[in-house]
């Protein structure tokens, strides 16, 4: 038993030796787009301008921090860093990795669900990635076209995305999903009632569920519910 523990400390010592290593360097690469064009294009920032986007951008660090935090306990030590540094967490990776744990009935905190998850999320960055290579020779040729084609159900997209990840969720976690889910909702009709519907963004409700769920959870643990 001290064998594995010293060897699974030993994996989350790895994936986390590797995981910043590849975050800073995937953040160094982000940070070279907007560097190369402006010595591209002989253009600088307007400086000047940068208080008007700090609210902007603390909204983005924020949502960001929180997706961190939530997304964890579902991803892994290596599946995070994995989904982090590739992208596309809610409408692929989390679906992904829900599914592929879903499928191989691993349980919570497990190794097995830390390796399937890292695997599936390893397995669907490639795919992604051989997807949008193949899609770009297409589009590259009929861009207008299937632009023109897919526009009429592009508002659409993301609402599918996010009904089908909560069908997968509330149905494996219905007891710590219902609450939060419901009172995002009504807090949400009631926006929209009171012509407040933007303030109750999508970036706004993740913390309320975050912190309702986050509430009822430890109420449920402590009743001994879960």
């Amino acid at each position: 038993m001290e064998k594995m523990e010293n060897k699974r400390d030993q994996y989350n010592e790895e994936m986390h030796r590797l995981g910043r290593l590849f975050t800073w360097i995937a953040l160094g690469l982000i940070l070279m787009v907007p560097v190369c064009y402006c010595l591209t294009a002989g253009v600088m920032p307007l400086w000047s301008k940068l208080p008007e986007c700090l609210m902007f951008i603390l909204g983005y660090l924020a949502i960001g921090l929180v997706e961190a935090l939530s997304y964890a306990p579902l991803l892994g030590t290596g599946g995070q860093y994995l989904t982090f540094i590739t992208g596309n967490i809610s409408n692929l990776k989390l679906p992904c990795a829900l599914n592929s744990q879903a499928i191989a009935k691993v349980e919570d905190g497990s190794e097995e669900k830390e390796i399937v998850t890292t695997i599936s999320i390893a397995v669907c960055s490639i795919v992604t990635t051989l997807v949008i290579v193949l899609g770009l020779i297409p589009l590259a040729i009929f861009q207008e076209k299937i632009v023109n084609a897919l526009l009429p159900i592009s508002p659409y997209v993301v609402p599918a995305i996010f009904g089908g990840l909560t069908c997968v969720l509330a149905s494996r976690y219905l007891k710590i999903a219902a609450v939060p889910f419901v009172l995002c909702i009504l807090i949400c009709v009631i926006g929209n009632f009171a012509g407040m519907g933007a303030v109750f963004n999508q970036g706004t409700m993740i913390l309320v569920g975050m912190a309702v769920s986050g509430v009822t959870t430890t109420l449920l643990y402590r009743k001994g519910k879960l």
